[in-house]
């Protein structure tokens, strides 16, 4: 497995690069993750790595053209480069070919190929070797030596040949199971059917549903139109609503929250910790130092900035389980206009302190004036 021995990860979706970063941990290996192919050239030249594991679709530089830049440069051509790719265009192997890449590894992977993978490359990162004596070139697969005499043209012909046919399989597969699904959902609809024929309270049911769905839409509605951001979070402390003014204030569509921790997307980094263990003793309580109150906070907008929030926070008991809405409100405008008045507030003193001193000094003077008059 190669104890301690680094690897690279080159991957821009998170979720992806923290699950491959799980795998290779687990399995002994040193990790580092960038995010695209040029702060994957930094890290090569900052420390050689083992093996690269890159996904071809990147921003900046995709893992092509990083992976050209790498066998391009004598110092690290010789680092084994596995290019991860979803098998839908036989045009991509021609790529990788071009781009000297010393292995594919199809998405989604089966995460025990992926760790064979990438042990037979540490292993034996010289897998092929060309043998002009025999006119053959030598491999060495799955730890065992094979001589293959076929020329290139054949060779690229089958490669190619199996590739394609791989795809085929793939797309096929896809359509099949995009067939039984449509059978399922067929099925299941025609069970429907069924029961509402035989089922007498089928009409009831269903003006019931209607009128549910009628309340469920104007609900929506309300929320869709509030002018504050309102959140719901389940009794995992997941997202499950996020409304308009919620995408608005915070510059987060609903796609991108729904479903995810709200606090590590909308709690400045610096009260986070606080804010998770208070979640995670609502859950189980149904009490916390925020709950049936208004308090005023700082907001995290996807920008980075930070804003001042009012926010009302309340549980709900749902089957036994906690949940929560919470009504957050922007008050930027409210803080700058008391800020304004707690300047005029502080002018107005200053002036009536000026003008109280005023009114001394002449009051002084008019005593002294009437001495004078007085000695006249």
């Amino acid at each position: 497995m190669g104890p301690g021995k680094e690897i690279l990860i080159v991957e821009d979706d998170e979720e992806q690069a923290q699950e491959q970063r799980r795998l290779l941990l687990e399995n002994g290996y040193s990790v580092r993750v960038a995010r695209n192919g040029a702060e994957g050239l930094d890290a090569i030249k900052e420390r050689a790595p083992a093996v690269v594991i890159s996904d071809i679709v990147m921003p900046v530089m995709d893992g092509y053209e990083m992976c050209r830049r790498v066998k391009d440069d004598r110092a690290f051509r010789g680092i084994p480069f596995i290019l991860l790719t979803t098998l839908t265009d036989t045009e991509d192997i021609i790529k990788g070919l071009n781009a000297e890449a010393d292995s594919y590894v199809t998405k989604p992977y089966e995460p025990g190929y992926l760790l064979k993978r990438v042990t037979a490359l540490i292993e034996t990162p010289t897998q092929y070797r060309n043998n002009p004596d025999e006119k053959s070139v030598e491999i060495f697969y799955n730890g065992k030596a094979y001589s293959i005499r076929s020329g290139r043209g054949q060779a690229l012909s089958l490669l190619l040949s199996t590739y394609e046919n791989a795809i085929l399989q793939n797309r096929e597969l896809n359509r099949t199971q995009e067939e039984l699904k449509a059978l399922n959902d067929l099925l299941e609809e025609k069970v429907r059917e069924r029961t509402a024929e035989l089922t007498a309270e089928v009409s009831e049911r269903k003006k019931a549903e209607a009128a549910q769905k009628e309340g469920e839409k104007r609900l929506g509605s309300i929320v869709e139109t509030a002018s504050d951001a309102i959140i719901c979070m389940d009794e995992r402390g997941l997202v499950y609503l996020w409304n308009r003014k919620a995408e608005e204030m915070f510059g987060y569509a609903a796609s991108e929250i729904l479903g995810r921790y709200m606090h590590d997307y909308i709690v400045p980094e610096r009260l986070r910790e606080r804010a998770k263990a208070a979640i995670t003793a609502f859950l189980s309580t149904g009490r916390g130092p925020v709950i049936g109150k208004t308090i005023e906070i700082e907001g995290l907008n996807k920008d980075g900035t930070e804003f001042p929030v009012e926010v009302s926070v309340s549980a709900m008991n749902i089957k036994g389980r906690w949940h929560s809405t919470g009504i957050i409100r922007d008050i930027t405008a409210r803080k700058a206009a008391e800020e304004r008045l707690r300047q005029k507030i502080e002018e107005l003193e200053r002036f009536k302190s000026a003008t109280i001193k005023r009114e001394l000094r002449m009051k002084e003077l008019r005593v002294k004036i009437e001495k004078l008059e007085k000695r006249k």
